[in-house]
């Protein structure tokens, strides 16, 4: 099964939130898309270069 990521879950695992890392995790071996409009979202929130650079490393 593959798990499609929207911007909001995105959101809480950038940020750390303990119960979306250990969701991610529970996921195991799941295979996980984000697509590319999620991306944009998440650049186009960025408040700073150095968010920026973190969010695009992750990808």
């Amino acid at each position: 099964m593959m798990v499609i990521l929207d911007s909001d879950i995105m959101i809480d695992i950038l940020r750390r939130y303990p119960s979306a890392i250990n969701w991610l995790e529970a996921l195991g071996e799941e295979e996980i898309a984000l697509p590319g409009f999620v991306v944009m979202e998440l650049l186009q929130g960025c408040r700073s270069k150095v968010e920026q650079d973190r969010v695009a490393k992750s990808y």
